[in-house]
C-alpha cells in the first residue's frame, strides 16, 4: 500500500523527494514502492462563479443581487486541469490508502488541499505535514510528528470562512457598483478599506492649509570655539505666531551677551535589540532600506525559503519556540561565511531564554523568519536575495548582542530673560547597533555637546529668527501602508503594543502584498517614486462606496473573528450568516443609492462613443464604451502592434476620427512601420502615410 503526499508546489515536492530518497520521476508526480509525491500548482480548485449556479447570472443585473449560495460549489481552475486529473488518478488508485497534506503550512495551504479532496470526493484518511523550513532535518522531524486532520480542522474552517466571505462581499458589491455606475468597479472586503486609507491620507494632504510660524535659534559659545545651539521656549510654547513677536525677542539677544546654564540633565538609557521579523516587518524594513515593494520582498523571501536558507515567510509571529531555540547555535554557525562572521564569532552565550524573543504562547502557525542551519553559497544568490538574507540574519544575530547604551542630555540656558533648550544624544556602547552602524537611521548620533555645569556662564554668539510653516502629513509609502494595514489604520509604532493588537489588521501578512498590487492593477492607486497615491478612479470609488465597506476597523474585527474560528473560539456558521447579512444590507444600500453627476463616466470619460453615444471610459486594458452591458463593442486597445496608446491619442481618435502619426508599430513579421489610427465605422484601422503606401 502507498501513501500519497500532496505539496503546494513542485519545488517543495522535489525537496521532500530528495530528503526521503528513492523516488523515480513520473508525469506530474514522484514514486517509490510505498510512497507517491505529487503537487498542486496553487489553487487547482476554486469557488464556482454565479453563472455556474444559474447560467442567466452570467449577465450582470442589479436586480439579481445579492447572490447568496446556500451551499458553495467548487470548480476546476481551467489553467491547471491536467495536474488535477493526475491527482484524481493518484487519489483513486487502489494501492493508495492514505494521504498527507504537505501544502504550505497555513490557512491557504489547508484550503488548497481540502478543496482538492472535496472536489474529487475523496474520503481516504489524511494527515498534515507541518513544515516551517525545508532543510533535511526539518523535513524528517515533520514526518516524525505528523498532525492529524482533526488537529487542523479549525484552520480549514477559517480558510473556508475567509474564502466564502471574500466571494460574498466581492462578487455582490463588485456587480452592484459596476451595474449601478456603468463602470467596472472592483470592490473587496480588504482592498476597499485599504484604498480608503490612501484616499483619506491624500485628501488630508490636498486639503491641508499651511500655517506660518517662527522660531528663534541661538548659538552659544562656551570658550575655545565650542558651540552649541539652543531653541527658544517659554513654558509650553516654543514658537511664535507672528514674526513681529519673534523679532521683539530677537532684539533683546545682543551678540556677546552673558548667558547662564540653568539646568543640565543627563539620563542614561538602554535600547533593546529589535524584535525578530514577521513578514510584514520584513516587508516594511526592506522597503525603507532597499525600496523593495511588499510583493518583491515576499517573492525573494519565498525563494530563499525554497532554497532552504530561511524559514517559512508567511508568518505573523515575532517569536521563536523553546524547542527551536536549541537550534540557534547551528543557525549562527551557518553565517560564518558571510559579512557577519566576525560578530558571530564574538558571541559567547547562545542560550536565549528571554521571553522577548522565545515564547511558545506568542508563536502562531509559524515562528519568526530566521535563517536556517544551511550555510548559504552567496555566489549562487542574486544581489537582492543577499540583501534580504543578511537583513534577516542581522535580526537574529542582534538578539545575542547586548543592549545599546545611550546618554540623553537636556540643557536649559537663560539669556536676557529668555530661555533656550538643547537636546543631545550620545552613544556610549554600541551593543547590537554595531550591526547597523553604516545605516543612515541608526548610525550617527547628534553632534556632541560640550561639558557643561549648572550655573556656568557662557556667551551668546549669535541668534536668528527662523521662518517655518506647518507641514501636511506624508503620503503613504509601502512601509507606512503595511503598518496601517497591520493595525487597521491605527498609528502604532511600539513593537510590543503591535503584538497585543495582532490579528486585528487588514488582511494577513500573506495577503497584504497582493492587495497593494491589486489596487495598482485595477487603477485605484499608482506608485509615484516611493509613494502610493490614489487615482481619480480610486477617489471616486471611496466617495460612493458604503461606509461599512471602507471601515478599516470593522474589517480588522472580521480578521480577528477568522483567527478565533481557527482557534476554535468562534462558530463558522454564525460568522457565515453574519457575512451574508452584511452583504444583503450593503446591496440594499447600493440599490437605494442615487447616482449623481460626479459618477465615474463623468470623471474618466475620454469621449463619446461613435456607435451609441455613451461615454467612452478608460479601464486597465482599453478605452471602451460604458454601454458594454447593453452590447456596445466599441474599444480602442491600449496596446496596438507593440505600441502603447495614450489617453490623449484615444481622445483625438474619438473626437477627430484619426490620431496623429504614430511611429514604431511592429508587424507580425517584426518589421517596423509608422501609421495613423483611424475610425472606420466604429473600428480602428491603420492609415499609412502616402510615402509608405507601397509598404
Amino acid at each position: 500500500m502507498s501513501v500519497l503526499i500532496i505539496t503546494e508546489k513542485p519545488s517543495v515536492a522535489m525537496d521532500i523527494g530528495k530528503v526521503l530518497g528513492g523516488f523515480s520521476r513520473q508525469d506530474g508526480y514522484l514514486e517509490k514502492p510505498d510512497m507517491i509525491i505529487s503537487w498542486a500548482v496553487g489553487h487547482l480548485v476554486e469557488l464556482a462563479m454565479p453563472q455556474d449556479y444559474y447560467p442567466e447570472l452570467e449577465k450582470w443585473n442589479l436586480n439579481d443581487l445579492p447572490i447568496l449560495p446556500e451551499e458553495f460549489r467548487l470548480k476546476p481552475n481551467p489553467a491547471a486541469r491536467k495536474q488535477l486529473q493526475i491527482l484524481k488518478g493518484l487519489i483513486n488508485r487502489r494501492d493508495v490508502n492514505r494521504l498527507i497534506n504537505a501544502c504550505d503550512a497555513g490557512r491557504e495551504g489547508e484550503l488548497i488541499f481540502r478543496n482538492i479532496i472535496q472536489f474529487l470526493n475523496c474520503h481516504k484518511p489524511h494527515d498534515r505535514l507541518w513544515l516551517s523550513e525545508t532543510t533535511p532535518a526539518a523535513v524528517k522531524a515533520a514526518f516524525n510528528n505528523l498532525r492529524s486532520s482533526a488537529e487542523v480542522e479549525n484552520l480549514f474552517l477559517a480558510a473556508t470562512a475567509r474564502s466564502q466571505a471574500d466571494w460574498l462581499v466581492g462578487i455582490n458589491t463588485t456587480r452592484a457598483y459596476t451595474t449601478k455606475y456603468n463602470e467596472i468597479l472592483t470592490v473587496g472586503r480588504v482592498q476597499t478599506p485599504t484604498l480608503a486609507l490612501i484616499v483619506n491620507r491624500d485628501q488630508e494632504i490636498d486639503g491641508f492649509v499651511p500655517q506660518k510660524y517662527w522660531e528663534i535659534e541661538a548659538k552659544f559659545n562656551t570658550g575655545h570655539q565650542n558651540y552649541f545651539i539652543g531653541k527658544w521656549f517659554c513654558g509650553e510654547l516654543d514658537r511664535f505666531n507672528s514674526k513681529g513677536e519673534a523679532e521683539a525677542v530677537l532684539n533683546k539677544l545682543i551678540p556677546g551677551s552673558i548667558a547662564q546654564v540653568v539646568k543640565v540633565e543627563q539620563n542614561e538609557k538602554t535600547e533593546q535589540p529589535p524584535m525578530l521579523f514577521n513578514l510584514t516587518d520584513l516587508q516594511k524594513e526592506s522597503n525603507k532600506q532597499f525600496g523593495f515593494t511588499a510583493e518583491q520582498t515576499l517573492l525573494i523571501t519565498q525563494g530563499l525559503y525554497e532554497k532552504r536558507l530561511l524559514t517559512y515567510p508567511r508568518t505573523d509571529s515575532r517569536h521563536l519556540t523553546e524547542a527551536m531555540s536549541a537550534t540557534l547555535p547551528a543557525r549562527l554557525n551557518a553565517l560564518q561565511k558571510t559579512e557577519l562572521d566576525t560578530v558571530v564569532k564574538s558571541i559567547t552565550n547562545t542560550d536565549i531564554t528571554n521571553k522577548r524573543y522565545v515564547d511558545d504562547l506568542k508563536v502562531s502557525d509559524h515562528t519568526a523568519i530566521v535563517v536556517t542551519e544551511v550555510s548559504p553559497d552567496l555566489s549562487a544568490l542574486t544581489a537582492d536575495e543577499i540583501k534580504i538574507y543578511i537583513l534577516v540574519a542581522k535580526r537574529l544575530v542582534g538578539i545575542f548582542l547586548p543592549p545599546a547604551r545611550i546618554t540623553q542630555t537636556n540643557i536649559i540656558t537663560s539669556c536676557q530673560g529668555e530661555t533656550f533648550k538643547t537636546k543631545g544624544k550620545t552613544l556610549l556602547e554600541e551593543g547590537w547597533k554595531k550591526l547597523y552602524i553604516d545605516d543612515v537611521e541608526d548610525g550617527n548620533d547628534s553632534p556632541p555637546l560640550p561639558v557643561l555645569i549648572e550655573g556656568q556662564e557662557i556667551n551668546l554668539h549669535e541668534s536668528q529668527v527662523l521662518d517655518k510653516q506647518t507641514q501636511p502629513p506624508k503620503r503613504y509609502n509601502e512601509a507606512d501602508l503595511l503598518s496601517a494595514m497591520e493595525n487597521a489604520g491605527k498609528q502604532v509604532e511600539d513593537e510590543e503594543l503591535r503584538e497585543v493588537m495582532k490579528g486585528k489588521g487588514l488582511g494577513t501578512p500573506a495577503t497584504r502584498a497582493a492587495i497593494i498590487e491589486k489596487l495598482i492593477s485595477t487603477g485605484y492607486i499608482t506608485r509615484q517614486k516611493k509613494t502610493l497615491v490614489a487615482t481619480d478612479k480610486g477617489k471616486t470609488l471611496i466617495d460612493i462606496v458604503s461606509t461599512r465597506l471602507k471601515d478599516p476597523e470593522m474589517t480588522g474585527e472580521w480578521e480577528k473573528k477568522l483567527i478565533d474560528i481557527e482557534l476554535g473560539k468562534r462558530n463558522f456558521i454564525l460568522f457565515s450568516q453574519e457575512i451574508k447579512q452584511f452583504t444583503q444590507d450593503v446591496v440594499n444600500e447600493i440599490k437605494a443609492q442615487e447616482v449623481t453627476t460626479t459618477s465615474f463616466t463623468d470623471r474618466n470619460s475620454v469621449g463619446v462613443c461613435p456607435l451609441c453615444g455613451k461615454p467612452v471610459i478608460e479601464n486597465k486594458k482599453a478605452y471602451s464604451c460604458s454601454g458594454w452591458k447593453e452590447g456596445c463593442k466599441f474599444t480602442i486597445w491600449k496596446q496596438i502592434a507593440g505600441k502603447s496608446i495614450s489617453q490623449a491619442q484615444a481622445k483625438k481618435i474619438i473626437s477627430k476620427g484619426k490620431s496623429d502619426l504614430i511611429k514604431g508599430f511592429k508587424s507580425r513579421k517584426d518589421s517596423v512601420f509608422d501609421a495613423y489610427l483611424r475610425l472606420d465605422n466604429g473600428s480602428i484601422i491603420f492609415e499609412f502615410p502616402k510615402r509608405n503606401r507601397k509598404e
